[in-house]
């Protein structure tokens, strides 16, 4: 009654908008597929069950979204699951955020599971991908005042990711998963591997997300360190620095802060 009614039209108006931001990044979907993005919208009063949401960090929250197994056959592997209340009159939203929710979408076609390649994939898209970290302000302060050892390395964040530690380590209190210590380094790595794509194949941003992106398509079914492994053999760079060194994070995060200057 309430989407005849027109309730959700700002929402569902905004997510198509932010969609086709993503559709600039000219990602190439396989088999030339045109997968349709659903949503699917559950009750408020149990939202956090029907969507298997940690109650770390959805404790005492009345709404939430986040992507969930797609069941529509011409659709991407993930649908974006909802909490009614959160397309009910929501005229303005954190755009980096739903962004960010929205790419793990994009890269359900490439990749499911692991979480922290995924993770930084989905903060890269638009943070790098769009250049929103140089409108992020506050992003970019946070990243500007970090120490070496607030960076994880890959092989940090893998335990991380099999202790259910991941995420656990917000800088700033009462904001987005960008500002929890695991998804900034996440994003770094990621951000920093673009960039030695594209320096080592002399790649535009968007084919070198392109280029990845086949990496991961054609990972022979690896998870964790193997596939950290896959992506260093498929680029010919040298597992112990993908996997146990930082140098591609710090060369993301001086980057970053070189758009402050």
């Amino acid at each position: 009654i309430k989407y005849d009614l027109g309730v959700y039209t700002n929402f569902l108006t905004r997510i198509e908008n932010e969609m086709k931001m993503l559709d600039k990044l000219k990602i190439k979907y396989p088999a030339n597929a045109k997968p349709i993005l659903y949503i699917y919208v559950v009750p408020d009063d149990n939202f956090t069950f029907l969507l298997q949401m940690p109650t770390l960090f959805y404790k005492d929250k009345k709404s939430g979204g986040k992507p969930v197994t797609c069941y529509d056959l011409d659709g991407f592997p993930l649908a974006y699951g909802l909490s009614q209340n959160c397309l009910e009159n929501k005229e303005t939203a954190d755009l980096e955020n739903e962004l960010h929710e929205l790419s793990h979408i994009v890269l359900s076609q490439f990749l499911l599971g692991n979480q922290v390649i995924s993770e930084g994939i989905a903060e890269t898209l638009p943070l790098y991908g769009l250049r929103l970290e140089e409108k992020f302000e506050k992003h970019k302060q946070v990243i500007a005042t970090l120490e070496e050892n607030n960076i994880y390395s890959l092989k940090e964040l893998l335990n991380k990711q099999r202790d259910g530690s991941y995420g656990n380590d917000a800088v700033l209190s009462n904001m987005t998963c960008s500002f929890r210590l695991s998804y900034i380094s996440s994003y770094l790595f990621v951000r920093g591997l673009l960039e030695r794509v594209e320096e080592k194949y002399l790649l535009s941003t968007t084919e070198a997300i392109n280029y990845l992106f086949s990496i991961l398509r054609g990972n022979r079914g690896y998870a964790n360190e193997f596939l950290i492994y896959d992506i260093a053999d498929a680029l010919e760079l040298s597992h112990d620095e993908l996997l146990n060194k930082k140098d591609i994070q710090k060369k993301a995060l001086n980057s970053i802060i070189s758009l402050e200057m």
